[in-house]
């Protein structure tokens, strides 16, 4: 092992020299991930949605106090952000302004309007601006108007048959509506599987620099070939395989540096937030392998450095695309999101949303999974490099 050892340090010191390694392994995935979060971060949704919904009551009957009354107890839940409007002409301006999302109004005499069954509607106007907030303003109106015409067909059909009396159907309509209700809303907290915009970008553009990283120990021996260095090596009283051996643990140890440092960076400078640390580690480390394995294969088919950077850089892209790298691939019996964890990636980025909740041992099924990885492609792959040295 002491041969192999000397020849990574070897190896390491070169690639310190090296200002690509840094660029690759350091710089570009870091730079890379703040412009995707930049960018993109608010397309994959925010941590908290603010739902500023105004109303215009101008209905002084039952009806009209029952949506105020119902939209005031969302505002004290915290569901939404209620502002009251004494005025229509009031709230339209601030809709326009976007002080508020949207406006419930409830005309006057609604409430006579639906005691007799006449025609009448809740209306709800929206900024173009904010169309979640006016969709979830125009759902509470559908859901209070199918509340009303529910009450008016209950009404209706307790007076035809003769099961309420007319003088006790202003009594039964109380009873009902102080009744307990049949179905509750609430929150539940969970817990959390799922990155943020930050992390995720870090962490999946961090695994697919990995790989041109990890191809290293192929090409390091490819050029040394070609050059004839080698062959000084293949003369030494040393065992061929401690110069593989060597050249692989230079690909995991600048690896393992890089998404050490890419970690505690990310976390000082853009707030990703990736869990537990013994869970980071323990991904960190079986996604190092598993992706040194993986490039140590795929490069072992190589006869020339640069057929060996090209078959590394197919895989690499390749494996970022279906692994969610660049786009988040969503849960789901599809193509894509079986195709993923056929990756490193799928399973490095499965295994840190994992471990989000807190939990580090959550990570144990995907670290298992990657280290399986690591070891068949590995093994496979350092088979066929050997028969560089031997050449």
């Amino acid at each position: 092992m002491g041969p192999a050892i000397t020849i990574a340090i070897k190896d390491l010191a070169l690639r310190m020299r090296d200002r690509s390694v840094f660029i690759v392994g350091l710089i570009a995935p870091l730079a890379l991930a703040f412009i995707f979060n930049l960018v993109f971060g608010g397309a994959f949704g925010a941590d908290e949605l603010s739902l500023d919904v105004g109303v215009v009551v101008e209905d002084e009957g039952a009806a009209g106090e029952g949506l105020l009354g119902a939209l005031r107890d969302m505002d004290s839940s915290g569901t939404l952000a209620l502002t009251e409007f004494t005025s229509l002409s009031e709230a339209e301006e601030q809709v326009e302004e976007g002080t508020v999302g949207a406006v419930i109004h409830v005309p006057a005499g609604f409430s006579d309007a639906v005691a007799v069954n006449a025609d009448t509607a809740v209306e709800v106007i929206g900024n173009v601006d904010a169309p979640t907030t006016t969709d979830i303003a125009a759902a509470i109106a559908r859901e209070f108007a199918a509340g009303v015409r529910r009450t008016n067909l209950a009404v209706t059909t307790a007076l035809s048959t003769g099961a309420v009396p007319p003088g006790d159907v202003a009594a039964t309509i109380g009873d009902a509506a102080s009744a307990a209700p049949l179905l509750g809303v609430g929150d539940i907290e969970t817990e959390s599987r799922q990155l943020n915009t930050a992390t995720y970008f870090v962490a999946g553009l961090s695994i697919f620099f990995l790989f041109f990283i990890a191809g290293l120990g192929v090409t390091s021996m490819l050029e040394e070939r070609r050059e004839g260095t080698l062959f000084r090596l293949m003369a030494a009283p040393i065992r061929r395989r401690s110069i593989v051996l060597g050249k692989s643990l230079t690909s995991v140890v600048i690896g393992l540096v890089s998404m050490i440092v890419l970690v505690i960076a990310s976390g000082i400078i853009m707030g990703a937030e990736w869990g537990p640390p013994l869970g980071v580690a323990m991904m960190v480390t079986s996604a190092v392998l598993a992706v040194v394995g993986v490039m140590t294969l795929v490069g072992g088919f190589a006869k020339t450095p640069e057929q060996a950077g090209n078959l590394q850089s197919i895989v690499a892209v390749t494996f970022g695309m279906l692994g969610g790298t660049f786009v988040p691939v969503a849960e789901g019996e599809g193509l894509m999101s079986s195709l993923r964890f056929v990756t490193p990636n799928g399973w490095f980025m499965r295994g840190l949303g994992d471990i989000a909740s807190g939990d580090a041992m959550a990570a144990l099924p995907s670290m298992g999974i990657l280290l399986a990885m690591a070891a068949v492609t590995g093994g496979l792959g350092l088979a066929l490099v050997r028969k560089v040295v031997h050449a």
